[in-house]
């Protein structure tokens, strides 16, 4: 699991290891698939569809 955190934006970021599933990711960090799909627009079009490797941000 790779956890990076900005500080000067307040935002933790998240690299999408193989076998995720954006629900597991959002339980992970207590918030949902709809949350973490609205600050991630350009990555995520479709909460069932998510690689691995990329990176999102989930706060």
């Amino acid at each position: 699991m790779a956890i990076l955190n900005d500080n000067q934006l307040n935002a933790t970021y998240y690299r999408i290891a193989p076998n995720d599933f954006l629900g597991n990711i959002a339980q992970l960090f207590g918030t949902t698939p709809y949350a973490i799909q609205q600050l991630n627009p350009g990555v995520i079009k479709n909460i069932d569809v998510i690689r691995a490797g990329d990176v999102i941000r989930v706060r």
